[in-house]
């Protein structure tokens, strides 16, 4: 008992809430339990609980529950899951209504709660919908089954019923129809047909309009009916909309009976939505009466136009209907301006006045538009598209445009606009209405009125007299794209419901919830803003555009004030109670023909989404693999019916669903069940062979490739499982004699080769229109004849052969002529074949073709084929099947074998296949390729060749003759075969004679000549040689000599030695207009290739005249700009003279020769020209002289070297040329050098002349490089306006540098200030001439010269470039001093303050001065660049990583970068004294530089200023103006705060010692004596701890900053215990001194380094450790520096000694100083 209901506790847990309720009530009723008591469930007899009646309780409870689920949204039935739970837990304790009738009966009624179809008199139907308990409805039918045989039956039978194969539409593939069910909000799209989205648009809006959509249902069709198909499909279309269960509606039917301008809609052609609008509603109110006063009452509305006269009381009035008010979009905010534009009083008046048709004159008078009468629905047609009459294009407008979601008509209509004739029209209808009604009471009423009258009577009375003008927004049509095209898609509200901000997103197909808070964004278009990254600044930038999406059609519905509907008062409106996004059913019928048609489809697609579910599958798994399992003891031929069915499933509909993961699994369930049953295997291929169903479906239609290969593997995997068997069956015949056997029944006693006859049928019946899916098909067919000789003979038994053949061929095989013999006079003709598509798949095919043939072969060598078969192969002397597979190019690999296999021990046939390839070879000569590539197969040696005939010999008899139609093709398929086949070499060798000049300079075509040449190529057995040439195309740029074996090299003087034979005939194919300029170009690049030693380039002297023949005057001088011939023979003659002196003396010894050869003009062969003749010039003074003087040189110096980047190899030529032409040997005559002055400064005069420095200054600067060597030419070129050219030159490169996309030109830029450089020092030497300073001074451009100079002084370039500016400006300041110090000091000045006062200066470039880290290779352009050209020469102390004396290597390079520049303003300001130039601007600029080099102790600024200081011819006012600067203060409190040690250099101290008393009063402020108070406090308590040897350096700046604080007469007492300090200081210092001396003589003490001071200002100073230190070398002296001598480790002593005699002296000047004070 107890373990009874710890079963029931446990399945309690899954059967929900009603489960435990029902089970209660059981327990307590008379049927629950029985008295006699037992101890297991599992016998129902002993049971205390009664276990069948549980069960049949359970299944009438089950039965009996109402349908409580929905298709759509659905909530789950939480009851009827409980109690299916329940049931599937009390039948796996088997009780006998499990098996019973009752059993039975109750699984039908379970399968239907699954799988019953709704229709429109039961839609509630299945019971089962959600999720969860159609799978507990899947639990409950496995228990049903599970153990009972004959309810599996009954299943199997239901099951087997829903996938029964058959003729009937197929599923699709990757079908998953849960994906294309009606959305989850309740409404169906309508699919784009490709531009029909206007359509969908506005067929949604109208559906969406209760009252539209039920009129048009309603509405009755007649043939008489005027566009009855347009609305037979509108019904159709609605009627799907409204009941499909479906996700879109295909309106193709729609669109087919359609028309718009007479035309039916093309659905790939866009239409204006606004314009389809009203041509449907226009055509809706053509349809029925009751649809035309729809279309009025709803969408009909009148404006009145009114011209109200002011000199008369006369008013014209004239009515216009409309559909829809065009709204003016551009310069408009929103639709209530629009509708003001509507509107607007427009005065007449002056010439514009208007004329009274009552009175017949001009007269003033106002004219207006209003709204006489607004309809139901109020549509607007925003007028987004413009057409721009500048530009005659069509335009959208993408402007902000918003319109409100109640719009208020009030300001508009005629009651507001034109009150009093509104008020008369009111008093006239309200007349009129009386009327009517006393006639209705008369009886009279409208009996007497005619059709006409009655609607003139309705259109006079069509004022609005309605109080309230209010519309509520209802739809909004949105335009995404252009004017030329885009999308259209809708926001519509659903009026169905209660909720006012229920709107829907239609999207064609997709229709889902959409949000209303989202209608500004989406909707009024205007511009939008996004973040967008900008790879300049590095930052994310707001960038703003315009949107494309914006509304193009607005729908509003009237309101009344309290909100009620319009058109519910209307006769003609009725509400339809239409099924909404609820799931409620409609009430309204649709006719009985579109409820068939619609339910019909539904209940198909229902169906599907049934079948096609993840849970139905699982169930399937169960069904099939698992169940089973448990009856085998009950039913040995289970296993049987479970494949059946499971075959049946999965080839029916698994395999078609979309997703499949375990496909796999049910490959090797399937795999299982067929080795478990032999009967199921034969079952499956004889199903298969009696309907080709499956077949068909799978292995020849299937799309997918995965898919047919499974189901090839299935079958083959059968087939052998059958094999043992059915084997000895496949060639059994009804008689006993096989050979009398007709082959129409051999096969027929198994069902194996029933089957692969069935599939042999297929390819007579529909296959060749799948023809690129029959991979898998083939590959089965090919697979079965692998499996053993029977299958293979059972193949060829029936035809297998002529079938394949005859469904390749299809209608062609008569189409084709046969191919004659050679001995027969006629001609064969075969036609291109007409397929354009022979797809891969049928590659297996021939392999079986060739495979079948092969196996035919009897004892006696010969193929016991058929007479069909063997024709089909092989059959008359066309060979069709063989030429057409060739053709396809098919799998040649397989031809080749074929072939193999027709021609053993028959070569008679392989002579006549041999000739059908080379008839077909020149009869289709643009399609040869796939026959040539068969000739190489079948000249390939190949194993087991036994009785093969010799291929190479049968093609190498004809190939010259199809050489002859295509000849690039034969040289080619030559060129593959000389390497690899032994006997084609030596025959293509030794006939060479008779096709190489044909082909290599007489043939017409340039890709046959080239291949003529390879071919000559291939013939050298040389791998590297014959890739060498082809990657050494290239004519220009010769190869690579080449190592080559001797054999090779032989055959290579072979082919060598023809080719120079062929340099005389070569002059028959020169003439231009017969040849052309081209034919010989192949012929010298092989010439050329050829030549690889010294060897070959002696072979070439004795041909030399031929050569000369051939290009003077042959070649010489035609009439065209480009010469290919000629440029080609002039690369091969420099490439044999390059290293060959020999052949250069046969041109020098050749008078003719050396006179004609100057003569070109030619562009395209100038760099080798010009090499050939440099080459001479190298070997001959005399030819050098005589060259300099010719006129076509100068002609090239003039029209060439101008253009270095488009001739500039030839260039490169000509200026060794030049270098040649000017170079000087020591044993030159008068009259050489007379005549190479002579040339220099004609060529001079030519460049200076023809060049233009802002264009030509890579010419020029090459020119200048070449040919100055001295003062006297760099002055010819001053004087000649060079300079001025080179100023140019520089203005362009300098531009150039600074652009981010040329920073390639650093090296010209170099090149051209050391050049520049030259001419200014050449212009200084000389400044003596009164001229000299005047051709500087006449340049306009020096000024900015000297500007962009300065700004090349930064940290961005490399030291060269900025020694050469600074050495430039030197030397230009020194040339004129006082024109240059006036340009360079405020620009100077200027950037030293803005350095200063910036707070964010910019970063410092790459070849600024950092520690562990090398420069960038110098003279290259860095990949950072500054902002702008800029100086920046500042020292940046706050960025400067280790104070002076820490880190040696750094501190040099400080020096390195800084010292130059510091050197030239030491050198300005020296000039400026000589000079007398001297200025404030420049005392303040040589004050900042000073300050700025103080952490680098220069001693540039100390020693100027003292130099003036002492020189007595120099003004004080100097001096005054130093000591009155600012920037003088700032260098004296760096100096004393923060680089005290600098005061060991004796200038600096000397320096201050001499100013400082000038500035005490500036610089001695509270600040700077507190810390010179805190200096000698921390001094005085560290004397004690303090090493003097290690820090007598650091002591000796620190007490000679006090030293010059305390000399001044500033009033500043000396501390009292400073006196006590410098006394016991004084004795340690001594001390160490004696004691250093002491020890010199006996040891040698190791120094250590000078503690490094700190770059902050110290307040107090710290206990020093560390190594002696070192002394300072002095930086930066312009004249006469002191310089302590550098020390080798020998001299630590002396250095040391030196220190602390220092130290010891300055203590004692200090104390003195101080007693002084006291």
């Amino acid at each position: 008992m107890l373990a009874a209901f710890t079963q029931w506790e446990a399945s309690l847990c899954n059967i929900g809430l009603t489960g435990v309720l029902l089970l209660v009530s059981f327990n307590t009723g008379d049927k629950g339990f029985k008295k006699q008591g037992a101890e297991s469930l599992e016998d129902p007899q002993c049971c205390v609980v009664d276990i069948d009646g549980l069960a049949r309780n359970l299944a009438k409870s089950i039965l009996s529950r109402e349908y409580l689920e929905a298709r759509h949204n659905t909530v789950e039935d939480d009851g009827l899951i409980g109690l299916l739970n329940l049931m599937s837990n009390v039948l796996k304790h088997n009780p006998p209504f499990k098996t019973s009738k009752e059993g039975h009966e109750f699984l039908t009624q379970v399968f239907n709660f699954l799988f019953a179809l709704p229709n429109p008199r039961k839609r509630h139907v299945p019971k089962c919908k959600s999720q969860l308990s159609r799978s507990s409805t899947y639990d409950l039918l496995v228990e049903l089954v599970k153990g009972a045989a004959e309810n599996y039956n009954h299943l199997h039978e239901k099951l087997l019923s829903q996938h029964k194969p058959g003729p009937q539409s197929p599923y699709p593939w990757d079908y998953w129809p849960h994906e294309d069910g009606r959305s989850d909000c309740g409404y169906v799209g309508l699919t784009n047909l490709g531009a029909t989205c206007y359509m969908a648009s506005c067929m949604q809006h109208l559906y969406m309009m209760p009252q539209a959509r039920t009129s048009i249902l309603r509405a009755k069709c007649d043939n008489n009916s005027k566009h009855e198909l347009t609305l037979r499909e509108l019904q159709r279309m609605f009627a799907y909309l409204l009941e499909s269960e479906r996700k879109a509606y295909n309106p193709r039917s729609f669109c087919k009976v359609y028309t718009m301008d007479h035309q039916p809609l093309n659905t790939g052609e866009q239409k204006d939505m606004a314009e389809f609008f009203i041509d449907l509603v226009s055509k809706l109110e053509e349809m029925t009466p009751e649809l035309k006063k729809l279309v009025k009452t709803l969408f009909g509305g009148v404006i009145s136009n009114n011209v109200v006269s002011l000199d008369c009381d006369h008013v014209s009035r004239t009515l216009e209907e409309f559909y829809t008010v065009r709204c003016q979009v551009a310069d408009m905010r929103n639709l209530y301006e629009s509708l003001n534009e509507v509107t607007v009083k427009d005065t007449l008046e002056g010439d514009n006045m208007y004329t009274c048709s009552q009175c017949g004159k001009k007269v003033r008078a106002e004219k207006r538009a209003c709204f006489k009468k607004l309809p139901h629905i109020l549509c607007f047609n925003t007028m987004r598209y413009t057409f721009n009459m500048v530009t005659m294009l069509k335009e959208k407008v993408n402007t902000h445009f918003s319109f409100p979601l109640r719009l208020d008509m009030s300001g508009y209509v005629e009651k507001q606009l034109m009150p009093h004739r509104y008020q008369e029209e009111k008093r006239k209808s309200q007349l009129r209405k009386s009327e009517l009604a006393k006639e209705g009471e008369d009886g009279s009423g409208d009996a007497g009125k005619s059709v006409e009258e009655k609607e003139a009577y309705e259109d006079s009375d069509s004022e609005d007299f309605n109080e309230c003008y209010e519309y509520d927004l209802i739809g909004v049509t949105v335009h995404t794209g252009t004017a030329d095209g885009g999308h259209y898609y809708s926001f519509i509200r659903d009026r169905t419901t209660n909720n006012r901000d229920t709107w829907f997103l239609f999207n064609d197909a997709e229709v889902k919830p959409f949000d209303p808070n989202q209608i500004a964004a989406e909707c009024f278009g205007g511009e939008m803003t996004s973040k967008t990254y900008d790879s300049v600044t590095d930052k994310f930038m707001d960038f703003s555009f315009e949107k494309t999406n914006s509304a193009y059609m607005l729908f509003y519905e009237w309101c009344s004030r309290g909100g009620e509907q319009r058109g519910s008062r209307e006769e003609t409106v009725v509400e339809l109670p239409v099924e909404c996004k609820q799931g409620s059913v409609s009430t309204f019928e649709l006719s009985k023909e579109l409820e068939d048609w619609i339910w019909q489809d539904n209940m198909h697609f229902l169906k599907d989404k049934n079948i096609f579910e993840h849970t139905y599958f699982n169930f399937m798994w169960q069904v099939c693999g698992y169940i089973p399992q448990t009856l085998l003891s009950q039913d040995p031929d289970i296993t049987e019916m479970a494949a059946q069915l499971s075959t049946s499933f999965f080839i029916e509909t698994f395999i078609h669903a979309k997703e499949k993961p375990t496909m796999v699994q049910w490959v090797e369930l399937l795999t299982k069940q067929f080795n478990q049953s032999q009967a199921a295997c034969e079952w499956f291929l004889d199903h298969m062979a009696q309907e080709e169903w499956w077949p068909v479906q799978i292995l020849i239609k299937c799309p997918n490739q995965m898919v047919r290969q499974m189901f090839q593997r299935l079958c083959i995997h059968v087939i052998q499982r059958l094999r043992q068997n059915q084997a000895p069956l496949y060639l059994k015949t009804d008689s006993d004699d096989e050979e009398s056997g007709e082959t129409a029944k051999i096969g027929s006693h198994s069902c194996v080769t029933r089957f692969i006859r069935m599939l042999l049928l297929l390819m007579e019946h529909g296959a060749k229109a799948h023809l690129k899916h029959l991979s898998e098909y083939f590959a089965f067919l090919n697979e079965f004849s692998k499996m053993g000789e029977e299958e293979s003979q059972f193949l060829i038994s029936v035809h297998a052969i002529s079938s394949m053949v005859n469904f390749y061929l299809g209608q062609k095989a008569q189409d084709y002529v046969e191919v004659v013999s050679e001995d027969e006079d006629e001609e064969d003709v075969i036609p291109l074949p007409t397929d354009k598509y022979k797809p891969a798949s049928l590659d297996k095919m021939v392999t079986l073709v060739a495979s079948l043939v092969e196996r035919s072969r009897g004892p006696d060598h010969l193929l016991q084929l058929s007479t069909p078969d063997y024709n089909a192969v092989a059959g008359g002397k066309a060979f069709p099947f063989l030429y057409q597979q060739i053709k396809d190019c098919i799998n040649l690999h397989q031809t080749r074998n074929l072939i193999y296999a027709l021609c053993r021990w028959n070569e008679r046939l392989a002579v006549h296949i041999v000739g059908m390839i080379f008839q077909a070879i020149t009869k289709h000569t643009e399609v040869c390729q796939p026959f040539f590539k068969l000739l190489t197969l079948l000249t390939e040696p190949t194993p087991g060749s036994t009785g093969l005939p010799c291929f190479t010999q049968l093609v190498l008899t004809r190939v010259w003759e199809v050489a002859e139609f295509c000849p690039q093709s034969a040289l080619d398929w030559l060129a593959v075969q000389v390497p690899r086949n032994k006997l084609a070499h030596s025959w293509v060798l030794q006939s060479m004679e008779t096709w190489v000049e044909h082909f290599l300079l007489g043939h017409n075509n340039q890709r046959v000549r080239s291949a003529a040449a390879y071919l000559l190529v291939s013939l050298i057995p040389s791998p590297h040689f014959r890739q060498g040439y082809r990657s050494a195309r290239n004519l220009i740029s010769p190869h690579k000599e080449l190592l080559v074996p001797s054999e090779a090299q032989l055959i290579l003087h072979q082919v060598y030695t023809l080719l120079l034979h062929l340099l005389k005939p070569a002059k028959h194919y020169t003439d231009i207009q017969t040849h052309g300029t081209m034919k010989l170009t192949a012929y010298f690049a092989l010439l050329m290739y050829c030549v690889i030693s010294r060897t070959e380039k002696l072979m070439f002297g004795q041909y030399f005249l031929d050569l000369w023949q051939l290009f003077h005057p042959k070649l010489s001088e035609p009439s065209i700009p480009v010469h290919h011939n000629k440029q080609a023979l002039l690369l091969f003659w420099h490439h044999v003279c390059c290293d060959c002196p020999e052949n250069v003396q046969l041109i020098l010894q050749n008078a003719h020769v050396t006179k004609n050869i100057a003569f070109n003009y030619i562009l395209s062969m100038l760099p080798a020209y010009y090499g050939l003749l440099r080459l001479c010039c190298q070997q001959s003074r005399t030819f050098t002289r005589q060259l300099a003087g010719h006129q076509n040189l100068h002609w090239a110096f003039k029209n060439i070297t101008p253009h270095p980047t488009q001739y500039n190899s030839a260039v490169d030529e000509l200026f060794k040329l030049i270098q040649l032409f000017v170079v000087k040997y020591p044993d030159i005559s008068e009259q050489e050098s007379h005549d190479i002055n002579t040339f220099k400064k004609q060529t001079l005069q030519l460049y200076l002349q023809v060049l233009d420095g802002r264009t030509c200054w890579a010419t020029l600067m090459l020119v200048f490089r070449t040919i100055l060597d001295n003062d006297d030419d760099r002055l010819f070129v001053i004087y000649n306006g060079g300079l001025q050219m080179t100023f140019e030159a520089f203005h362009t490169l300098h531009a150039m540098y600074h652009d981010a996309t040329t920073c390639h030109v650093s090296g010209d830029l170099l090149e051209l200030l050391s050049i520049l450089l030259d001419f200014v020092k050449c212009l200084r030497l000389f400044k003596e001439a009164k001229d000299v300073r005047g051709l500087l001074m006449s340049s306009k451009e020096w000024v900015e010269i000297l500007r962009k100079l300065a700004t090349l002084l930064n940290t961005y370039n490399s030291p060269d470039m900025r020694m050469l500016c600074i050495d430039l400006l030197k030397e230009m300041v020194m040339l004129l001093p006082m024109d240059a110090i006036q340009l360079l000091v405020p620009l100077l000045s200027h950037c030293h303050a803005a350095f200063q006062e910036s707070h964010n200066p910019l970063p410092m470039g790459p070849y600024f001065p950092r520690r562990g880290h090398k420069l960038p290779p110098l003279g290259l352009k860095a990949g950072a660049r500054p902002v702008r050209p800029m100086v920046q020469m500042a020292v940046p102390h706050g960025q400067l990583e280790a104070a002076k004396g820490q880190d040696s290597e750094y501190d040099q390079a400080l020096l390195d970068f800084y010292t130059p520049y510091h050197d030239f303003i030491d050198v300005v300001c020296r000039l400026a004294i000589n000079n007398d130039c001297m200025s404030e601007a420049l005392v303040n600029l040589s004050a900042m530089v000073g300050f700025e080099g103080v952490p680098l102790h220069l001693t540039f600024f100390p020693k100027l200023w003292l130099d003036i200081y002492h020189a007595q011819h120099v003004d004080r006012k100097y001096v005054s103006m130093l000591t009155n600067s600012n920037y003088f203060v700032d260098y004296v409190e760096a100096v004393l705060l923060d680089e005290r040690t600098s005061l060991n250099v004796p200038i600096v101290f000397n320096f201050l010692s001499v100013f400082f008393p000038k500035v005490a009063s500036h610089v001695l402020n509270d600040q700077t004596c507190n810390l010179i108070e805190n200096l000698v406090t921390s001094l005085s308590g560290i004397v004690n701890l303090v090493n003097i040897r290690t820090t007598a350096n650091k002591l000796n700046g620190d007490l000679r900053a006090l030293a010059l604080v305390y000399s001044t007469e500033v009033a500043l007492s000396p501390s009292a215990e400073l006196l006590p300090t410098l006394n016991q200081l004084l004795i340690k210092t001594t001390t160490a001194r004696k004691q250093m001396e002491e020890s010199a003589n006996t040891t040698s003490v190791d120094t250590s380094a000078e503690e490094a001071p700190s770059k902050k200002r110290k307040i107090t100073m710290d206990k020093e450790e560390g190594e002696n230190p070192k002394p300072e070398p002095v930086a930066g002296c312009s004249k006469d520096p002191e310089v302590l001598p550098s020390r080798d480790p020998g001299e630590n002593k002396q250095i040391s000694t030196n220190w602390l005699e220092v130290l010891e002296k300055t203590i004692t000047d200090l104390k003195e100083s101080v007693e002084k004070k006291d």
